[in-house]
């Protein structure tokens, strides 16, 4: 453990020593005490933890260590304790989360995040299949994790106050500002170069490009659409990322979705379910075709999601 780190997170709050035999029950306390929006208590936590953790539960994306610095990643006052314990787990991580992860913002604005960021994106080099666009993945990469910026925050202030916070309006504000430079962004890329290839950015940062597609308006979304469906049909593309464009183009456009990925809240029901949808009776025939879960897999795991990040649904 580097002496640095450890005296700088005890000097910015006391930290008992916790016992090797209740780690499990220690970040799980970290966890919920980070969904509760307090933050150094969970980073005290999480570091107690990392303190005595084997390597195996301290690196990876899921880890002890990666679950620290994100949060303090999220603390004003400790991005340099971010950056010591980024520098220790960086070997560790096996995809590009830690680059498009809406929660590593704050350190973007550090000049030390440079370093992380090429470091990452010669590991990405490494594992594509086709020439690498290092520029276009930079920048997908980073569409991606701004496009969410805030997240924590927005869902934090919903379990709260129920939506009722007029700080979310402000949050909701910033966040939609940023979709709009994203579109922007995207739509000039897709004019210039036409859908960014998986063979050249990977799979993450594709996503960035199906996820902002997907969140269009609806004119661009028509105007791009076919773009995805050509790189799908190539196998530059992921046919499950294209079902929540084409449903979402389709509602819009008056007509039922054939996947049933766009959802809504029946009240009666007091969970989220599809709305108006295609032959319900055959849409696991569809989507199998597609490789994707059936719904009603998703639907479990869509209302899991919103209850424990929005405390809604069931």
């Amino acid at each position: 453990m580097n002496r640095r780190l450890l005296l700088l997170l005890f000097c910015f709050a006391p930290l008992a020593a916790t016992a090797q035999t209740s780690l499990e029950v220690d970040v799980a306390r970290a966890d919920s005490l980070r969904q509760a929006g307090d933050l150094p208590a969970a980073a005290k936590t999480y570091f107690a933890a990392y303190q005595v953790l084997p390597d195996s539960a301290k690196g990876g994306e899921e880890g002890v260590g990666y679950r620290l610095a994100s949060t303090l990643a999220l603390i004003g006052n400790q991005h340099d304790n971010a950056f010591m314990v980024l520098d220790q787990i960086l070997p560790t991580l096996t995809s590009m989360k830690v680059l498009h992860d809406p929660d590593m913002y704050f350190l973007t604005e550090d000049a030390r995040w440079s370093a992380v960021e090429a470091a990452m994106l010669d590991r990405l080099a490494e594992t594509v299949t086709g020439r690498f666009d290092r520029t276009l993945a930079r920048d997908l990469l980073r569409m991606r994790r701004n496009e969410w910026v805030g997240r924590y925050h927005i869902m934090l202030l919903f379990r709260q106050s129920g939506g009722q916070s007029p700080v979310l309006t402000l949050l909701s504000h910033a966040m939609g500002q940023r979709h709009q430079q994203n579109e922007a962004d995207l739509s000039a890329i897709l004019d210039r170069q036409g859908w960014p290839l998986l063979s050249a950015v990977g799979e993450e940062a594709a996503f960035a490009a199906t996820n902002v597609l997907t969140h269009m308006g609806l004119e661009a979304r028509q105007r791009y659409l076919p773009m995805l469906e050509a790189a799908c049909e190539a196998g530059e593309a992921d046919w499950n990322e294209y079902a929540p464009s084409l449903d979402r183009t389709e509602l819009e456009s008056g007509r039922p979705q054939v996947y049933g990925t766009q959802m809504e809240m029946d009240e009666a029901l007091g969970r989220y379910v599809p709305q108006d949808l295609l032959d319900p009776e055959n849409v696991d025939t569809r989507r199998a075709a597609l490789g994707m879960e059936p719904i009603a897999d998703q639907l479990a795991r869509f209302n899991a999601a919103m209850a424990r990040d929005f405390g809604s649904g069931n």
